[in-house]
Order: C-alpha cells, then sequence, then structure tokens
C-alpha cells in the first residue's frame, strides 16, 4: 500500500527509526579460519599495520570540497524556466526531515530522509512518478537547447558515461556538461557532477528538499531513485548544462531516466544476466528492456558484447533514424591491437571497449546538429583519445601500498625494533555480476600469470549469483581459499558471509572477519569495519608474501577499502551511513511487477 498520508509517514517514520538505532554492543573482533585465529609464528597477526599511500597509478577524480562557498541566493522556482531555483524555508517541519538534534546539518537531515523513501513507498518499474516530476519540473531533459546522452547496459555504462562527458567538456566554455551516475562510493553527491565536479552540499539542500515538497504536494509516491532523478534533471536545469549525459539505474524501458523523449544519443554497451528476476531470464528479454532507452528519430550506438540481431529489430520497431556500431564509425578495429574489440582482447581489458564505445559516441555526436548548436567545432582525434583513458574509481583501479610490517628475518624476540617497509600493489574493481567478474579474471590472468601471488578481499550483494561468482575466484587462486577474505559491508543489500559460505562451503578455509562476543563466532554480524579489518589483514600477508592485493566484487565495500588504504576523499557521514539503503529488502520483498517481458 502507498502511505500518502502525513501523519502516517509520521507513525511509520517513528517505527522505522527505532528499529535503525537498534544497535548491538560493540565486541572485539578475531580474524577465523577454520583452523582458528590467523597468526605467523605463533602471534596474532591482527594489529594494524602503518600504510602510508604512494601516489596511485591512477589518481581518483578529486570531489569538490562541501565546505566551499554556496552559490548565490536563486530567484523564485519557475516551471521550464532555466537558472532557476524555488526558495526554502530552512526550517522545514516535514517529519521525515527532523528530529536528529542540532548536531545534524541540513544535508545530513534531507539524505537521510532520501534514502528512508522506499521504505513507505514500494518500488515500481514504470514511469509514472516520472512523468509528473519532468512535468512539474517543466522538462527540463526535453529542453531543445539540451543535448542528452543517455547510456544502458550490463557493465561498462557508468565507465562509458564518464568517458562521454569527460570527452564532452574538451569543447571548453560553451559546452557545460552535466553527469548522471550510480551507485557512488563514498558520497551521494558523486551521483550528480557538473563539468567534472561533484554538486555541493548547498545544492542538494536547496534542490533536494524543492524536490520532496513537489512529491508531497502532488501525492507523488516517489523512490529513492525517482528523487535523485529528478534531482538531477533540476540542478541541470538550474545550473544551464547544455550536454548531459545520464546512465540508467536498471533496465532501460522502465528505468526513471527513460522520461526523456528525443535523446541526441542512445547507448548501449553490454549485454549479461543481471536482475533476471526482474528484466528477464535471457539475454535476449534483457536486451530489449535495455533496448528501450531507443527513441523514434534519434540516433543509437551499439557495444560490441550484446546480441546485435535483437537490439537491430528493436530499434526497427522504434524508428530510430540510425542505429550506429562502433565499426560503422571508427572503422573495424585490428585484433591485437591495443584498439581491438574481439571478443578475445575484451576479455584481456573491458577498458578497450569502453573507450571505444565513447569515442564512437563522441563521433555520432559531431554529425548532429543539436550539438552543433552549441559549438560548431570539432575535437581531435587525440584530444577524444586523451579524454577516455580516464576511469572511474574501483574499476581496476592500480595503488601503491607501503606497509610496514615485523621483519621475521629478524627475529620476533624484539618484534618491535626490527620493521621493514614493502610495497604492496592493489587493484580496486567492482566486478559486481558474472560477466564483470569473468573480465576481471581474465585481465588478472592476463596481467600476472603468477596467480598464485594473488591475494583476493572480497565482498558480494546479495542479490547475485553466489557460488558462481566465488567459484570463478577460487578457480583463479588454484581453489587455495586461504588466499581469500571474506567481507561483508554494512549495506542492507551486502551478502552475509553466512550466506557466501552456504552458497560455496568450500570456501570454508578462507579468512573472514566477523563480530563475536564471549569468543562465539556470529557469521550473521554486521559491521563495516569487517571490511577495513580484513585489508589490514591482507595487507600484512600480502607484505610479508610480496602478493598483490584484489579488493573486488561489490561496490559497497569500496568505501571502507578506500579509506583504510588511506585514500582521502570527502565520505558521508555515518549519520548518513546509518539508513544507507533502509528499506531495500521490504521494497524488494513487494516488488510490484511493472510488464517488463516486453520491448
Amino acid at each position: 500500500m502507498i502511505l500518502s498520508s502525513r501523519r502516517m509517514h509520521v507513525v511509520a517514520f517513528g517505527v522505522a527509526m527505532a528499529l535503525i538505532r537498534i544497535r548491538t554492543i560493540k565486541s572485539s573482533f578475531v580474524f577465523r579460519r577454520a583452523g582458528g585465529v590467523i597468526s605467523r609464528g605463533g602471534k596474532s597477526s591482527n594489529h594494524r599495520p602503518i600504510i602510508t599511500p604512494l601516489l596511485p597509478r591512477q589518481v581518483p577524480q578529486q570531489m569538490s570540497s562541501s565546505s566551499s562557498s554556496p552559490p548565490p541566493p536563486p530567484p523564485p522556482f519557475v516551471a521550464g524556466g532555466r537558472g532557476h531555483t524555488q526558495q526554502q524555508s530552512r526550517g522545514s517541519t516535514s517529519p521525515l526531515g527532523g528530529g536528529h538534534g542540532d548536531d545534524v546539518s541540513d544535508y545530513e537531515r534531507l539524505v537521510r530522509k532520501l534514502y528512508m523513501t522506499n521504505l513507505f513507498n514500494p518500488v515500481k518499474l514504470g514511469l509514472e512518478n516520472m512523468d509528473k516530476l519532468h512535468d512539474i519540473l517543466g522538462r527540463p531533459m526535453d529542453d531543445p537547447r539540451v543535448s542528452v546522452v543517455h547510456v544502458a547496459g550490463s557493465n561498462g555504462k557508468g565507465s562509458v558515461a564518464l568517458k562521454t562527458a569527460n570527452a564532452l567538456r574538451r569543447y571548453g566554455g560553451k559546452i557545460r556538461v552535466g553527469l548522471f551516475v550510480s551507485p557512488h562510493i563514498s558520497s551521494f553527491r558523486e551521483r550528480i557532477q557538473i563539468d567534472g565536479i561533484p554538486i555541493s552540499e548547498e545544492q542538494v539542500v536547496i534542490h533536494l528538499r524543492e524536490i520532496f515538497d513537489i512529491c508531497e504536494s502532488n501525492d507523488i509516491p516517489a523512490t529513492f531513485f525517482e528523487v535523485t532523478t529528478a534531482l538531477a534533471f533540476r540542478i541541470f536545469d538550474a545550473e544551464n548544462v547544455n550536454a548531459v549525459v545520464l546512465e540508467t539505474g536498471l533496465g532501460g524501458r522502465l528505468d526513471a531516466t527513460n522520461v526523456i523523449r528525443r535523446p541526441a544519443l542512445s547507448i548501449i554497451t553490454s549485454i549479461g544476466l543481471e536482475h533476471t528476476h526482474i528484466l528477464g531470464n535471457t539475454i535476449e528479454l534483457i536486451a530489449l528492456e535495455k533496448g528501450g532507452i531507443m527513441k523514434a528519430g534519434c540516433p543509437a550506438l551499439l557495444g560490441n558484447n550484446l546480441p546485435f540481431e535483437v537490439l537491430r529489430k528493436c530499434g526497427e520497431d522504434k524508428g530510430v533514424s540510425r542505429l550506429y556500431t562502433c565499426d560503422d564509425v571508427l572503422g573495424p578495429a585490428v585484433v591485437g591491437s591495443s584498439k581491438s574489440t574481439s571478443p578475445s582482447s575484451l576479455l584481456g581489458d573491458y577498458d578497450v571497449e569502453n573507450s571505444r564505445i565513447a569515442t564512437a559516441a563522441i563521433g555520432v555526436l559531431q554529425q548532429s546538429r543539436r550539438l552543433r548548436m552549441i559549438d560548431e567545432s570539432e575535437l581531435t582525434s587525440e584530444e577524444i583519445a586523451m579524454a577516455v583513458q580516464i576511469r572511474p574509481p574501483c574499476r581496476f583501479e592500480e595503488l601503491d601500498v607501503p606497509v610496514t610490517i615485523a621483519d621475521v628475518a629478524a627475529g620476533e624476540a624484539d618484534e618491535g625494533s626490527h620493521q621493514v617497509t614493502r610495497v604492496v600493489s592493489v587493484i580496486l574493481d567492482v566486478a559486481h555480476n558474472p560477466q564483470a567478474m569473468e573480465y576481471l579474471i581474465a585481465k588478472l590472468r592476463a596481467n600476472y600469470p603468477n596467480t598464485h601471488k594473488l591475494r583476493m578481499v572480497v565482498g558480494m550483494s546479495a542479490d547475485k549469483d553466489l557460488r558462481y561468482c566465488t567459484n570463478i575466484l577460487l578457480d583463479l587462486v588454484g581453489r587455495c581459499p586461504d588466499q581469500i577474505h571474506l567481507v561483508e559491508a554494512s549495506h542492507p543489500r551486502a551478502a552475509s558471509i553466512s550466506s557466501i559460505l552456504e552458497a560455496n562451503p568450500q570456501l570454508a578455509d578462507c579468512h573472514y572477519c566477523t563480530n563475536t562476543r564471549d569468543d562465539d563466532v556470529n557469521l550473521d554480524g554486521r559491521d563495516s569495519s569487517s571490511v577495513s579489518k580484513q585489508v589490514r589483514s591482507a595487507l600484512q600477508i600480502a607484505a610479508a608474501n610480496d602478493e598483490i592485493v584484489i579488493v573486488c566484487g561489490s561496490v559497497f565495500i569500496m568505501a571502507d577499502a578506500r579509506e583504510e588504504l588511506g585514500i582521502v576523499e570527502p565520505r558521508d557521514s555515518a549519520v548518513i551511513a546509518d539508513v544507507a539503503g533502509a528499506g531495500f529488502r521490504s521494497s524488494q520483498e513487494n516488488f510490484l511487477d511493472g510488464d517488463t517481458k516486453k520491448g
């Protein structure tokens, strides 16, 4: 049942917050395997190593500081009026927005409210809510002065969106480029960027309050992703952005981003088996859902790893102006070269395919009348090639991390006096589904043939094929579970360690970190610091044995891992993290099936 009454919201919110604030007494953490506490030379090795990160081989994109000066006071909101915002009372008394004390900022209060949205509004595939929101906002993404690039796909869509936006920024001052991606790693603000810079906390406060007021006054039961999408549209409009790159959230046809009517270009990067309970259980059905972003009279671009004939027919039925492949735009890639997009080369480096798709996208856009209305100049091939080299964080992100450990060779009798520093290579990759995991493993095999020197820190999402993905990892390390460290994030979508072990009993001898009380292991205990503990443990063992550490499996473990590795970047506070993902399980259980089996 959709709760629209303000009184019902208050009651439900009180119950939800009471549940969220229940905390178990924190207890000691123990590193355990089937054989007991992990140790070296008879001593526990769970002390924190001294970690001082070197300059990463790939520097993560920097976020703007939340303490930057706020934007000037905006004029009143006018629907469809670019550059206008709605002034809101700073003292909003929304039942979901307050009650957390004076030490909670407006940003934290509003983002908490956003995360709680799915507790009250059932998640349902469909465009009804977003169409209403977009209409009230004046349909800014359908403004002919705005060129929208819409990106869908099972894998690579976030990377292609980032690369395309980065290339568009090379046009200079004439084009302001908005980017909407998900999920984020450390801060909600990463999802919405303008000219490569995440939006400020002040922008979130001004416009998120506005979106909430619109939903409440018009009785629109918008979900987390719908509100976030509307927020992006509103901010892009207020900031006079004239080129927007949108990444879909789930699927395409019924995704909240698909309310746009005339994109400058629709891109489908790849198709794999994912979210089969929602999108369909075959590649063909999933392809039809992704293909739903193609529009009549608008061009579309297809990546390499997908069922071309299914999507060609889908595009033909929808009346696309032209359906491009990368080869159509760039010419055939030379097999074996760095630009090859043959299946064998793609398994070796999926980033090659993502860069090629983004390069082809710029080629199509440079022929587009809508883009020429903004800037008649064209980028050189060298400028485009440089721009598409960018990668999102945690997509085969390579770091060099110095770790100080005890010098065993010097003897452990006086351990504190004998220490050495070793540089450990660390690779971060979200690899969130079987296809992405296979790509990661293929790249690791190609780059690091000596796979017994790989140490894996693995956390996964509960809705993935846990047995299949963990078997891939076991094959990589020669069926040696001692080289795998299992972790679980605090997010509700994270798979528990017990569920991973149940899915694949061969992992019983791996490393894992759990909450314990009175020395009893509780595999269902959930604490984000288990990620930090296992990253720390893996670094110690890797430093002692000249190994490479791979952190992979889920975006939900990356913020803790990056913090433990010493990467300094803006991160949302625990006030927000406490409710991140709230309502996910209930919204999944009560998922209202849309018509997801048709193209």
